[in-house]
């Protein structure tokens, strides 16, 4: 049971074209002014800023500055996933010069390795596997090359417009291109199966739109911030994707076969 004053608001709601509030995924970031705080000294960068203030605003202390040894440690393991060196952790700990630690994160950034621990976070999202999943659990031979282009494309600083244009549509844009090709590895990285020619018609084009909505699934929920699966048999008054928008969406896939 509604109350008046629940009913005049709904109203009002109505008369004003009933607004709905943008989906997060599409409201453009806005920058934020670094905050003021009283440990001015601690603060060597805009991000310390907003630290000291939440420290600050509970009464908390910040722990002592961690040593050489250690933050080379953290920073190391941080960028490529593995410890330094011996050698590298001395000539570090013995290294005078004022950018010395800066000197360290370009010297990792430029490590093959960092590609390496970073593109498997990229690789979770596409649900990259080496095998196909399901009962048979077929091995991928080629599924590598996919893989190999994610930890190429950080390693190289590859653009993220020209990172995203590729996987969906690589062999569109730049055909003669190896690397745009393996990118589309990205369409091809759901669980799938074989079906042989003993499978009635009906389940292997059960089969065919199970694939195409994984793909829209996974492009939806990695690229634009949203959820796609409930438009694939019906509409949502407050999604942003309507089941028409989403089968507009499949179609650009459909002419696709992941066994070519």
């Amino acid at each position: 049971q509604w109350t008046e004053a629940e009913k005049e608001l709904f109203a009002k709601w109505i008369a004003q074209g009933a607004p709905i509030k943008p989906h997060w995924s599409f409201i453009a970031p806005t920058g934020t002014a670094a905050p003021t705080v009283k440990n001015q000294a601690w603060v060597r960068n805009p991000i310390d800023s907003f630290i000291q203030a939440r420290l600050e605003s509970e009464g908390v202390r910040h722990s002592p500055e961690a040593e050489r040894s250690t933050l080379l440690r953290r920073l190391s393991l941080d960028l490529t996933g593995l410890p330094p060196t011996p050698a590298e952790m001395d000539a570090f700990v013995r290294d005078e010069r004022p950018n010395a630690y800066e000197l360290q994160v370009d010297r990792l950034l430029e490590s093959p390795h960092y590609g390496e621990r970073w593109g498997r976070h990229w690789l979770d999202v596409a649900r990259y596997a080496d095998s196909d999943g399901f009962e048979s659990d077929a091995d991928r031979p080629h599924a590598h090359q996919y893989r190999d282009f994610v930890i190429r494309a950080l390693n190289d600083d590859l653009p993220f417009d020209t990172f995203v244009r590729w996987q969906l549509a690589g062999d569109e844009i730049d055909p003669d291109n190896p690397q745009a090709l393996a990118a589309t590895g990205f369409l091809t990285g759901a669980p799938s199966q074989f079906l042989e020619d003993k499978f009635l018609e009906e389940g292997r084009f059960r089969n065919r739109y199970n694939e195409l909505d994984d793909i829209l699934s996974t492009a939806g929920t990695s690229l634009l911030g949203l959820t796609l699966g409930c438009a694939r048999c019906h509409d949502h008054k407050y999604d942003a994707i309507s089941a028409r928008e989403y089968y507009r969406l499949l179609s650009a896939f459909h002419s696709g076969d992941r066994k070519v």
